[in-house]
């Protein structure tokens, strides 16, 4: 699966294509970025791919190559998403039953209506992040799980898109709580071994630390828990966005969708659950990801921020309105056009704060998609 193809041979004007990947250069050269991983799927193969900076800004540092292991950071939630979705197929939940009778401690504060598919969907009304407050700065995922029980709501559930790090939080207890498995260990039988990402982890072991891409632009640099680069941050296994994998297993799990639901050659989800995920469920709110971008209609799946109307979004100017991925705020995106039958994955090492990424993305996007030529 993937199997590298000539740009040619998947309908791209291969100079056009160069091009591209020479936006991705350029932002090395001008230092946005020390190290950047990118590859385009199309129709189930792989036309092309860049590579480039080094795994760590220190002198004498190994370059950036196809088994280099990047801070995926929000892309795991659709991942999470779909954990959840195989619990919903598997009837052990159903979408629409409220958090609170799973997790009874959620009850009260009127988050009682809040329901399974709102937080899929970040129409619960909880907060982008959690009230941290009284933590210890070493506090372990499961430690900062727990405190999301009393998360107060910043919008009555069903009115915005209100992007919440603490849904999906919840939704990691809830996986756990259904199926006796810790979150980590489900995620790694139920979906990065049937999707055969075998380079995707959540706290990779030790002797992996030399793949794995350091983040610039992190705002507690040198700290002992720093975000993404410290060992404490490695060892995190949060619903949220926790996943360190490489461009291809990242691009794995999208062809998934676009395959209805089948990858190494066995079915994974059924076509109706793919089709479900990547559908509006959002139409008419408003929202969006507070700080960093935000729309008047505010198209959302089931785990996948949908590009619908939005504009200006990072799948660019010519992407399909069904176009469906993610970004992470470790300086990384993914999407993938039924459309064209296409996945771009870009993972970069330098954290969103600065909003270095709202017009470069999209001119990536753009030129990529202007390279097909069918």
């Amino acid at each position: 699966m993937l199997s590298p193809v000539p740009p040619e041979h998947a309908g791209f004007d291969a100079p056009r294509l160069q091009h591209a990947f020479s936006l991705l250069q350029g932002w090395l050269d001008e230092g946005t970025a020390t190290a950047i991983a990118a590859l385009v799927v199309r129709h189930g193969k792989l036309a092309g791919s860049f590579y480039g900076g080094t795994v760590a800004p220190s002198p004498g540092a190994p370059p950036v190559t196809a088994g280099s292991l990047f801070h995926t950071a929000s892309i795991g939630k659709p991942m999470t998403a779909l954990a959840t979705m195989l619990l919903v197929e598997a009837g052990a939940i159903a979408l629409d039953d409220p958090v609170a009778a799973i997790l009874p401690e959620f009850a009260g504060d009127g988050r009682d209506a809040i329901t399974i598919r709102q937080l899929l969907a970040h129409t619960s009304g909880l907060p982008q992040d959690p009230d941290r407050s009284g933590l210890p700065p070493d506090v372990d995922t499961s430690g900062e799980l727990r405190t999301y029980l009393r998360a107060q709501l910043v919008a009555p559930p069903g009115s915005k898109v209100e992007y919440s790090n603490v849904g999906y939080g919840l939704l990691g207890l809830i996986i756990e709580t259904v199926s006796g498995q810790p979150f980590a260990a489900f995620l790694r039988e139920r979906v990065f071994a049937p999707l055969g990402m075998r380079n995707a982890y959540l706290a990779p072991s030790e002797d992996l630390y030399p793949r794995i891409v350091h983040v610039g632009g992190t705002l507690d640099a040198g700290s002992p828990t720093e975000r993404f680069n410290s060992a404490h941050a490695r060892r995190q296994t949060h619903p949220a966005g926790n996943v360190i994998a490489t461009a291809l297993d990242v691009a794995r799990f999208f062809q998934l969708f676009l395959d209805g639901g089948i990858a190494e050659g066995r079915r994974v989800i059924a076509p109706a659950t793919a089709h479900l995920m990547t559908s509006n469920q959002t139409a008419g709110l408003r929202g969006g990801i507070e700080g960093f971008m935000t729309w008047d209609d505010c198209a959302w799946g089931l785990g996948f921020d949908l590009r619908g109307s939005k504009h200006p979004h990072f799948s660019g100017e010519l992407s399909s309105p069904a176009t469906f991925g993610h970004t992470g705020v470790a300086g990384t995106f993914v999407w993938a056009d039924p459309a064209r039958h296409l996945v771009c994955v870009m993972l970069a090492n330098r954290t969103l704060f600065t909003l270095w990424n709202t017009s470069r993305w999209s001119r990536f996007s753009t030129a990529l998609i202007a390279s097909l030529i069918d």
